[in-house]
């Protein structure tokens, strides 16, 4: 084993190398949007999804899980039936001695686990229906002998589930994609960017250099950008789906923990980034950092080099598994003012710049003091400003309003609403 991957296996055998609640995807919303852009449901997550289209195989179904960590996967996977074998191997012993003594507690059977290099691994032939990696195959060097090793292992028409980081390699995001970021970032207040690990105050997206990357994990992310086309030309791609995490991955990361479901203030931000997000993937705008496939083993050895594209899904399953799922989102936005508090004059009366923000809108408004109060500005979708003459207030509020087919200017089609105040 290299130097690299003892580093890699000592760093994801402590539980508290990466602290949960200060990854991105723990940000209330989050997880449901991931769900809704992998499966159409955002109530049905990745593994629910996969776990349906296993229900074709006969039983006994048996799986491996690569990179499996701490087994959360196999024994969610075990409890529900889904799979009754099922084999993890990760390169982390202390992960995997905890995986085994947690299905021990649980009283669960059929769950096996090794600790071996997936770099240089090597599994039975045509042993397994399905295998699954999640968040493990961005740490592999050796991508193409570990591709190929799933092909071998998997049965004839064999599953392969990935879910996984496909983002540039070693976290070295491009300064466009990070500047962005910071834009947005910005409009958290600090109370939300408070630092979960390091302490200290968020101030701008991570920037990871390589002598850091390299000193705690240098697994991570060192192919990432090469997963997709690899798996591509070695499997037939069935179920495809970016389901993002760009800009949410750079804006929440270390911060998640400072947010609650509860906290209404902070939701129609956090609904209006994760609008950001989807709307700037969706039109090419950024790349998605993340994706789910469902790849299948054939005997055709160039199974996807043919095709110009990737589909979005193939009609191999039942139409009720794979439909194409029409997602229609609710419209989302956001509104701020700067500056906000403004400075007022003697008669305490100021101007600001309004700045709106709005997706899955075909037309909005922007009014003043009430849903249906003075008109102040009136566009389409996307990014806009406008400056206000001399005449806000303390108090001074702005509705912006959706009036997309006729919409009436009512509280219930208020998509965000921005309070002035006048400087002290």
């Amino acid at each position: 084993m290299s130097e690299a991957i003892k580093r890699a296996a000592e760093w994801w055998g402590d539980p508290e190398s990466e602290a949960p609640q200060s990854q991105w995807v723990r940000v209330p919303g989050v997880e449901q949007n991931i769900n809704r852009r992998a499966t159409g449901d955002p109530a049905i997550d990745w593994i629910d999804h996969s776990a349906s289209l296993l229900t074709r195989l006969s039983k006994p179904v048996k799986a491996l899980s690569l990179g499996c960590g701490f087994g959360v996967i196999e024994r969610r996977l075990r409890r529900n039936d889904v799979c009754q074998s099922i084999h993890g191997v990760d390169v982390a012993g202390n992960a995997i001695e905890s995986a085994r003594k947690s299905a021990e507690a649980e009283g669960l059977d059929g769950l096996t686990y090794e600790v071996a290099d997936l770099n240089a691994a090597s599994f039975p032939l045509e042993t397994y229906d399905v295998v699954f990696a999640h968040a493990s195959l961005h740490h592999i060097f050796q991508l193409e002998h570990l591709l190929d090793e799933i092909k071998r292992t998997l049965k004839p028409n064999g599953l392969f589930v990935v879910y996984e980081y496909i983002g540039p390699s070693q976290m070295q995001f491009p300064r466009r994609d990070l500047e962005l970021a910071d834009v947005f970032l910005k409009v958290i207040p600090e109370r939300y960017r408070k630092l979960q690990k390091r302490g200290g105050i968020k101030k701008e997206a991570l920037r990871a250099s390589l002598d850091s990357m390299n000193s705690s994990d240098p697994s991570e992310g060192i192919r990432a950008s090469e997963i997709v086309p690899l798996i591509a030309s070695r499997f037939e791609v069935r179920h495809f789906r970016y389901v993002g995490g760009t800009l949410l991955l750079l804006v929440f990361n270390e911060i998640a923990g400072n947010f609650s479901d509860t906290d209404v203030e902070v939701i129609p931000l956090i609904d209006a980034l994760i609008a950001v997000d989807n709307f700037l993937i969706d039109n090419a705008v950024l790349p998605s950092y993340h994706v789910y496939m469902v790849c299948e083993k054939t005997e055709n050895p160039f199974p996807i080099q043919t095709r110009n594209v990737l589909p979005s899904t193939v009609p191999i399953f039942p139409p009720r598994d794979l439909d194409a799922f029409t997602i229609i989102p609710q419209p989302l936005g956001l509104i701020a003012a700067e500056p906000n508090p403004f400075r007022s004059d003697s008669l305490g009366i100021g101007q600001t710049t309004v700045s709106w923000l709005t997706y899955a809108t075909s037309k909005v408004e922007v009014h003043v003091d009430a849903p249906d109060g003075v008109l102040f500005a009136r566009t389409g979708p996307g990014r806009f400003s406008q400056t206000t003459g001399q005449w806000v207030r303390d108090g001074t509020k702005f509705y912006l309003q959706n009036v997309s087919k006729g919409l009436a200017l009512t509280p219930d089609n208020t998509i965000a609403v921005v309070t002035l105040k006048q400087e002290t």
